[in-house]
């Protein structure tokens, strides 16, 4: 069973001469037994040293532990038979022999490789174990073969001294950051950097374990007590004393480390998430501040004089856009979304107090459209989409009408005053239409004023706003005059 079954002399001669020449270099044969390869590999791991490293060991410890966990009762119990017919040897009768010297020989096995690491400088020792548990375990997702789990069972109690230790230590740190929570910042910061150096040094040697446990549907009870202990402390300093920015280092902490305990990521994926919604929202702050400040100062303008609320709209989606783009926010962020809608807003509010005191509502339609593609805001989209249609159809209304502060005189004495004539440009939804204002004399119409855009009423009109003369009008004008003067002339 410890030499080379199922491997013949001349091979078995070859293969020893590459043992003796270079002992690692056997790991690399292919197409051997599997009980003579595992013999022969035992011839490696004696070789090894402290200075052999971590890349090529870990190489050497993965190749023995697929090896082993392939080894079958039937297939030895076989090869050595068939060797003891060849040698004329009395065959073995019962495989259970074979299957009680197998046992043994994995004892052995293990027994040398545990030799060799222990041989290895601690941190290769610890890559060693992590490559090994990383690869049969998939990241702890997979059954490891059962040889992994015993040389983890040995690296754990090697390692439980340290890990208590340093555990120790840990919750130390994490009760005087408690106690210093409401220190300068420097203070916690330089806790929370210790904590977070401690913690990977602390997993770095843990990592087999609690990847091992993983693999078995299991939490690392020491790794689940680190992590939790930091949660806590980040969670603490969150909530109780408002430090955002430990709290997020040490939940990024716990995420980079404690990624093979399912039930804690879930809560610290939750915990991240509120945790960057609150930065994102301070980052916003920060970063809108001279938005808001434009728009402050625009809204204060406005109110005092609404004559410069167009002006004032145009400034503040172009100067507003131009702070905002050079924001660090991003064009997909929630904070960029708010600077985009509270320019609009802004804009849209100084658009509206223009129209309203003007009545040049042609003006605003263009500007509204383009507040209507800057909104975010669904609800602040249909009040733009609102707002634009009723300037439409203000301007479809009122066209380049001033706005009047009285409806005009309509009086007449002796058939000397005011009358209006005339009804063109009906707008047939309301009603009005244009009316010029003249000055009358015997009710004869001798100069255009003005023109009127009037709805008709019981016993009067409603004046919308005033117009301009057309041309005929003008030409009204000069007519009149003319006349006049030859009346004069003649007199």
């Amino acid at each position: 069973m410890g030499w080379l079954p199922g491997v013949s002399p001349s091979k078995a001669a070859e293969l020893l001469k590459v043992v003796r020449k270079d002992p690692l270099a056997i790991a690399d044969r292919e197409n051997l037994p599997v009980l003579a390869h595992c013999n022969l590999l035992t011839a490696g791991f004696d070789a090894v040293t402290e200075k052999l490293g971590w890349a090529r060991v870990e190489g050497l410890v993965e190749r023995m532990v697929y090896l082993v966990d392939a080894l079958e009762a039937d297939c030895v119990f076989r090869e050595i038979n068939e060797d003891r017919a060849v040698s004329g040897f009395p065959e073995v009768r019962s495989v259970e022999l074979v299957e009680e010297e197998l046992a043994e020989r994995k004892r052995s096995y293990r027994t040398s490789i545990q030799a060799a690491l222990n041989r290895l400088y601690t941190e290769d020792l610890i890559e060693v174990m992590s490559f090994l548990v990383e690869v049969a375990t998939d990241d702890g997702t997979e059954h490891a073969p059962e040889f992994v789990d015993v040389l983890v069972d040995s690296y754990a109690i090697e390692t439980r001294d340290f890990l208590d230790k340093e555990a120790a230590n840990i919750n130390k740190l994490i009760t005087i950051a408690q106690s210093k929570a409401q220190s300068a910042d420097g203070v916690l910061d330089q806790l929370v950097a210790s904590l977070d150096v401690v913690v990977r040094n602390w997993f770095k040697v843990a990592k087999p374990l609690t990847m091992s446990f993983a693999s078995r549907g299991l939490d690392h009870p020491p790794s689940k007590e680190v992590a939790y202990g930091v949660r806590g402390l980040a969670i603490e300093l969150f909530n109780d004393h408002a430090k955002l920015e430990p709290a997020r280092r040490l939940t990024l902490l716990i995420k980079d480390v404690f990624a093979c305990l399912p039930d804690l990521m879930e809560r610290v994926r939750a915990d991240e998430a509120v945790l960057n919604g609150v930065a994102e929202r301070h980052e916003a702050e920060s970063a809108l501040k001279p938005i808001l400040d434009l728009c402050a100062s625009v809204r204060e303008g406005v109110e005092r004089d609404a004559n410069i609320g167009l002006t004032a709209a145009q400034r503040v989606l172009d100067t507003g856009m131009r702070l905002l783009k050079q924001s660090e926010l991003g064009e997909t962020s929630s904070g960029y979304s708010e600077g985009c809608d509270v320019l609009a807003m802004t804009a849209m509010s100084g658009v509206i107090a223009y129209g309203n005191l003007t009545s040049k509502w042609a003006s605003c339609i263009e500007l509204l459209e383009r507040i209507k593609e800057l909104a975010r805001d669904d609800r602040l989209k249909q009040k733009v989409k609102e707002n634009l249609d009723t300037a439409r159809e203000n301007a479809n209304m009122y066209g380049d009408l001033e706005p009047i502060q009285s409806a005009p005189s309509l009086r007449t004495i002796n058939g000397i005053g005011f009358s209006l004539y005339g009804n063109t440009d009906l707008i047939r939804s309301n009603g009005s239409y244009m009316a010029t204002y003249y000055f009358v004399v015997l009710f004869v119409p001798l100069f255009p004023l003005a023109r009127y855009r009037v709805i008709p009423s019981p016993g009067g009109y409603r004046f919308l706003g005033k117009g301009k003369l057309r041309g005929f009008d003008q030409a009204h004008i000069a007519v009149s005059i003319i006349l006049i003067l030859i009346f004069l002339s003649n007199l």
